[in-house]
Formats: structure tokens, C-alpha cells, sequence
């Protein structure tokens, strides 16, 4: 599939331009999203889980983590699918993770509903998807514009402890990992800090330059997508 004129004809001398100008998203867009992901990250944080479809303890919610382009800096203009992957108490270990994964699931989409700040923001097509790992999927609304919001919530367990830094993780955590037995990449949300900061904290060239090959990337391969 070609690429857009824009992208094709421009010359390497003036990418910089067309990313600030066609790719980067206004500081007031993405303000106006993320003040209306803060209420889903409110609720999370204040919200327990226990007591039904399986799970017999308290689930708090220790660290709530933007992840995806929002979290590392590298988002599209007028792209607002937001991911957020939550650490919980509840989970001591993978193994953990993997048994009370779908009750925690289970358990926020219940809550959502009862939650009144959410529903004031058109809280809406509220789903638990399958995929690697099965996340909950839903949408909400701007206040300001009601622009549509889909955000993704994948709980996780917080192998890397409380703090992470960009270093390497210690050898037990891939070898309890690895004893987890878990299906190939069910359990990567519990790195997704590390993935995040690698990019994040990178220069704004190497930022732009993702910009492009995701602008490249939905032009050639998904024709129509925003």
C-alpha cells in the first residue's frame, strides 16, 4: 500500500517539521485525555476488589502505570486509546496472577458501574477482551469536547518491586517467571515500567522517529485508521 503524499514527498530535511505539524498532538488535546484518564486512575487507586468470582482476599491497587504511546511519550494527534496496567496486592507471584486474573477482571467491571464520576463521563461499551493477557476495555468521554476515550486496564503483578530503575531486573525474577509456566507473553504487563522507561527517557529525536514509523505503519498497513 502507498504512503500518503505528505509522508512520501517530504524530504529528510523537513521530517522534523511534519512530525510537530501532522504527527504530535496538541498539549491541550492531550491534557484534555489524560484529565479524564486521571478519573479511571482515581478510581483504581481508591477502589478494592475482594470477595467474589473467586478471589478470597483483598485486591489494592499499589501502582497504577500509564503505559502504550501516553505513557512513553511517543502518542499520535488525534489517537486517544490510553492503556493502563495496574499492580495489586493480591498478587504474590505469576503463578498468582495467572489463577486471579479473570476474578480481578470480573470484579472492575462490576465496580465501573457503580462508579458515578466514570458514568458522568458516558462510561460506556465496558468488555472484558481476550488477548496476551485478557484485559478490561471501555470508553469514556472528555469533558470538555466529549471526545471518545478507549482505555485498556491490565491487572499485573509487581515483580520489580516499588521501585524500578532502568537496570537490569535480579535473576530470580525470570526464574520465577519461568516456573510460572504461563502462556508467552501473558505476563509482560509486570515489565511494562521497564519497556515504558526505555523510550520515555530518550531523546525527542528517537521519539519522532516512532512517531513516523507508527504514522508509516497505520498508512500502509491500515489505510483509513486514524
Amino acid at each position: 500500500m502507498a504512503l500518503t503524499p505528505e509522508l512520501y514527498d517530504t524530504p529528510a530535511s523537513r521530517l522534523d517539521s511534519f512530525v510537530t505539524q501532522w504527527l504530535q498532538p496538541s498539549r491541550d488535546w492531550k491534557e484534555e485525555v489524560l484529565e479524564a484518564v486521571r478519573t479511571v486512575q482515581k478510581f483504581l487507586r481508591e477502589e478494592h476488589f475482594e470477595g467474589e468470582h473467586g478471589l478470597d482476599q483483598e485486591a489494592r491497587v499499589l501502582k497504577v502505570v500509564k503505559v502504550g504511546s501516553f505513557g512513553n511519550g511517543t502518542v499520535l494527534r488525534r489517537t486517544s486509546e490510553v492503556e493502563l496496567v495496574v499492580f495489586l496486592s493480591c498478587f504474590h507471584s505469576f503463578r498468582e496472577e495467572a489463577r486471579y486474573h479473570q476474578a480481578v477482571l470480573s470484579l472492575m467491571w462490576k465496580k465501573l458501574w457503580c462508579c458515578r464520576d466514570l458514568l458522568a463521563l458516558g462510561l460506556e461499551n465496558v468488555e472484558i477482551v481476550q488477548g496476551v493477557p485478557d484485559a478490561l476495555v471501555f470508553t469514556i468521554q472528555t469533558r470538555k469536547t466529549a471526545e471518545l476515550v478507549t482505555v485498556t486496564v491490565v491487572p499485573a503483578y509487581r515483580a520489580l518491586g516499588p521501585s524500578v530503575s532502568n537496570s537490569q531486573p535480579p535473576p530470580e525474577v525470570y526464574v520465577s517467571l519461568i516456573e510460572a509456566h504461563g502462556y508467552p507473553g501473558n505476563f509482560s504487563p509486570s515489565f511494562s515500567e521497564l519497556q515504558r522507561n526505555f523510550v520515555k527517557h530518550r531523546p525527542t529525536k528517537l521519539k519522532s522517529l516512532l512517531r513516523l514509523v507508527k504514522h508509516w505503519y497505520l498508512q500502509a498497513c491500515h489505510p483509513g485508521s486514524s
